[in-house]
């Protein structure tokens, strides 16, 4: 009777361990492919965009060919030709960080959570590539990051662009927290968005709200679904990086949640109609987040 029991225990923890084994190299595989998936070389040529940037007038296509070139979007163009004295050769610049052939490793950065990294020849990770010019109120994306096999990246909002400083929920376990924006630098997969034709008077009144708000408040994986998804400011209890960079924009009455569902994640603010692009990298210019 007893050596039936014992067999019996023993099959179960079998069965129990081939689960869990099955459920493991699931996940592997799922793991391996989604992982080029989170970043993007050109499949096309670079090209000569000097001819382009020597014109006193840009049209839409200039635009469109310096965007597939650089990844900077008509803002931050724009910007950097006002600079008559350097702003061509930035540009440039971002030209050949664009093409550039990066290395790239994945390493486990929580419990079920992966992210990707530039990083040299030794594997220490590196800046891939120059932010374009930014203010407060922007919005910052990556695909870098992945979990159980669903890419679901990452994102933030710049709260100080002078003091060169974002507002994240970093990871589960942690408080949202200020971060330094370099740090964005070293993802192999990169957006920068703007709220459409917004002043920057009200770009900055919606960084401030974020930074007052949601500054130091617990990660929480289920906020919209085991709590409100808009709560009043004095009722926020958690929140996570997609939810952390929706809220102020959907507090002062911009719904940046593409599909409008109770999870709102960095797919759906990089999809949202509301943004234009002021920079990708890594990223595909023909569709940023398909």
């Amino acid at each position: 009777m007893i050596a039936k029991i014992k067999k019996i225990k023993y099959k179960k923890l079998l069965f129990t361990s081939l689960v869990f084994l099955m459920i493991f190299i699931a996940v592997s595989i799922m793991e391996m492919i989604i992982e080029p998936m989170g970043y993007y070389h050109p499949d096309y040529e670079k090209t000569d965009i000097i001819p382009i940037l020597e014109k006193a007038e840009l049209s839409e296509e200039d635009y469109k060919e310096l965007f597939y070139q650089t990844g900077l979007g008509k803002t931050a163009l724009d910007e950097y030709l006002k600079d008559e004295d350097n702003g061509k050769n930035k540009i440039l610049q971002f030209q050949e960080n664009f093409f550039r052939n990066n290395n790239i490793l994945c390493e486990s950065i929580g419990i079920i959570t992966s992210q990707e990294s530039l990083v040299n020849e030794e594997n220490k990770p590196i800046y891939g590539f120059d932010l374009a010019d930014y203010k407060n109120g922007y919005v910052l994306i990556t695909k870098a990051t992945h979990s159980l096999g669903w890419r679901h990246g990452h994102a933030a909002i710049i709260t100080d662009a002078e003091n060169m400083e974002t507002l994240e929920a970093v990871i589960l376990g942690s408080n949202t927290m200020l971060q330094n924006i370099n740090k964005w630098r070293v993802y192999p997969s990169f957006m920068m968005l703007k709220l459409k034709d917004a002043s920057q008077d009200e770009l900055d009144e919606i960084s401030k709200f974020a930074k007052e708000s949601l500054n130091d408040i617990p990660y929480g994986l289920t906020v919209g679904l085991t709590s409100k998804k808009n709560p009043n400011p004095e009722d926020i209890s958690s929140t996570q990086c997609s939810h952390l960079v929706w809220y102020p924009f959907m507090q002062h009455g911009f719904n940046i949640d593409y599909d409008g569902s109770w999870l709102v994640t960095p797919k759906d603010i990089a999809n949202s109609d509301l943004f234009e692009v002021v920079q990708i990298y890594g990223v595909n210019p023909e569709d940023i987040w398909p």
